[in-house]
C-alpha cells in the first residue's frame, strides 16, 4: 500500500493490512476464553474499523497512517473487555484519531468503563475539533463534562450557544440551566426570545455582556433601517478599534455579516432597483446616512452595487458628508476594510479623486505603500486579491501610482526574503507571482 512518500510508513501500513488484521482475526476465532457471540461481534467490529478507515481516508489522506496503532489498540480493547476490565485506561493516552477508529465497533458499549470512555472522547473532540463538541454533547447531554465544555467552547464560539439553545431538548436545557455566566445567560435570552428576533441582538453580543448596550436599546432601533444600521456601524468601529489593541470582540463575525446583509437589503438593493428613476428619487434612502455609514454601504456590497449607484450616489454623498476629506474619514473608521475600499475606488475610477482629497499628499503616498505591504499579516487571501485586482484599473488611470505599486510589491518580497520569514515568504511569493502575472511582467 502506497499512501505516502515515506517508505517505512508504507511498509508498516501494508504489514498491518495484510498480516496483522488476518492474525488478529485468527486470534479472535481461536481464543477459548471468548464465547461465540463475542467472537462474531469482535470480527464484525474488525470489519467495521477497516471500512471506517477506508471511508475516512477519502476525506483525510492520512487516515490510514494510523492503521498499525488502531489494530494494536483494538486488540488491547478486546483483551480488556474479555476480562471484564475497563477499557478507559487504554483510551485515555491515545490521540483522537486512533481512539475514534478503534471505538467504531459497538461491541464495547456494555463495558464497565464505557461512560468514562465516552467522556474522554468528548474531551478529545473538544481539544481537536472544538466546533464539533456541541454535537457530541447533544448526543450525551448527561455527561459530567458538559457544563465545563459549554462554558469553555461557548466563549470561543458563542454562535454555538445561540444555535443549540434554541432547541427543546436535554442539551438545550443543560445550556439554559447555566445561570452564573453572563455571556451564556445573554445568548440564551437572545436565542429563546419569543419574538424570534435574537439575530438582531447577536451582533452586539460583546457590548451587551459588557453593559455598553442593552437589548432595549436595540429594540428601539431594530425596526428602523437607518437607526439599526447606524448602531451596527458604531459597533463595528468600536470593535475595529478594540481589534487594533489586541482585543477581539465576541460575535464580531456575526456583526460584519449583519452589516453586509443590511447594507445590501436596506440600501443597495433599493438604489439598484431604482436605476431608471431620477437621482433625487433613487438616492433618497441614502440621505440620512453619515459618511462612515455610506462607506460601509459601499465597501460591503462590492460586486453587488451598480456602477451608477456608486459613482452617482454613494461615493459623492459620502465625500460631501466627509467634507471632502478622505484621510479624516479613514482615520475615523480605523482604516477598516481600506484595501477593499481602495480597490473598489480604483474599479469605479474614483481613486484619484479620493487620494486627492487628502490634506497631505505624503499621507496618500504612505497609504498606497501600505496598500501593497504587509499582506502576509492579514487573515486569508482576500486583501491580496483586492490589491492584485486593483492594478489593472490603476495602471490605466494613474500610471505613476501603478509604477510605485510594482516597486512596493517587489520591495515587500525582498524584505521577507532578507528576513527569511518562511511563512510570510510563502504567502508573499504566491501573491507576488499572481500580481506580476496580472501585470504581464516578471519578478
Amino acid at each position: 500500500m502506497t499512501i505516502s512518500t515515506d517508505e517505512q510508513l508504507n511498509a508498516a501500513v501494508t504489514d498491518a493490512a495484510t498480516k496483522r488484521v488476518d492474525w488478529l482475526q485468527y486470534e479472535i476465532e481461536t481464543k477459548p476464553t471468548i464465547d461465540a457471540r463475542l467472537k462474531a461481534n469482535y470480527l464484525d467490529g474488525l470489519s467495521t474499523i477497516l471500512k471506517y478507515l477506508r471511508t475516512y481516508n477519502r476525506s483525510r489522506q492520512s487516515a490510514l497512517n494510523y492503521l498499525p496503532q488502531v489494530i494494536a489498540t483494538y486488540k488491547s480493547l478486546i483483551e480488556a473487555n474479555t476480562q471484564h476490565k475497563s477499557i478507559a485506561p487504554i483510551i485515555q493516552p491515545l490521540s483522537f484519531e486512533i481512539a475514534n477508529a478503534a471505538l467504531q465497533p459497538e461491541v464495547f458499549k456494555d463495558n464497565t468503563g464505557y461512560n468514562e470512555v465516552r467522556d474522554l472522547m468528548i474531551l478529545k473532540t473538544a481539544d481537536l475539533y472544538p466546533e464539533k463538541t456541541f454535537a457530541a454533547l447533544k448526543a450525551h447531554p448527561e455527561s459530567p463534562v458538559a457544563d465545563s465544555l459549554i462554558r469553555a467552547i461557548g466563549h470561543r464560539y458563542p454562535h454555538l450557544i445561540y444555535d443549540y439553545a434554541q432547541a427543546n431538548n436535554k442539551f438545550s436545557y443543560r445550556i439554559q440551566n447555566i445561570e452564573d455566566d453572563p455571556l451564556i445567560v445573554n445568548i440564551v435570552s437572545m436565542a429563546r426570545n419569543p419574538n424570534k428576533s435574537g439575530q438582531f441582538y447577536f451582533p452586539f453580543l460583546d457590548n451587551i455582556v459588557k453593559g455598553k448596550i442593552t437589548m432595549e436599546d436595540i429594540d428601539q432601533a431594530k425596526t428602523d433601517p437607518v437607526k439599526y444600521f447606524r448602531l451596527l456601524v458604531q459597533t463595528q468601529i468600536d470593535y475595529t478599534q478594540r481589534a487594533l489593541n489586541g482585543d477581539t470582540a465576541m460575535g464580531h463575525t456575526s456583526l460584519l455579516k449583519k452589516l453586509e446583509q443590511k447594507a445590501k437589503d436596506d440600501f443597495v438593493a433599493k438604489i439598484n432597483g431604482l436605476h431608471e428613476m431620477s437621482d433625487g428619487v433613487r438616492f433618497r434612502c441614502l440621505q440620512p446616512l453619515t459618511a462612515e455609514e455610506l462607506y460601509y454601504v459601499a465597501v460591503l456590497t462590492n460586486g453587488l452595487i451598480y456602477t451608477s449607484s456608486y459613482t452617482n450616489g454613494v461615493y459623492p454623498l459620502m465625500m460631501r458628508k466627509a467634507n471632502q476629506k478622505g484621510d479624516e474619514l479613514l482615520k475615523k473608521l480605523n482604516f477598516d476594510h481600506y484595501r477593499k475600499f481602495l480597490s473598489q475606488a480604483a474599479s469605479y475610477n474614483t481613486l484619484k479623486n479620493f487620494l486627492g482629497s487628502f490634506s497631505n499628499s505624503s499621507d496618500a503616498t504612505d497609504l498606497m505603500k501600505s496598500f501593497v505591504t504587509g499582506l502576509e499579516k492579514t487573515s486569508g487571501l482576500e486583501d491580496g486579491v483586492d490589491v492584485a485586482d486593483s492594478y489593472a484599473s490603476i495602471s490605466e488611470t494613474l500610471p505613476d501610482l501603478a509604477k510605485d505599486m510594482l516597486v512596493n510589491v517587489k520591495a515587500n518580497l525582498d524584505r521577507n526574503r532578507n528576513e527569511n520569514n518562511k511563512k510570510a515568504l510563502r504567502f508573499t511569493t504566491s501573491f507576488t507571482t499572481c500580481f506580476f502575472l496580472q501585470t504581464h511582467l516578471t519578478i
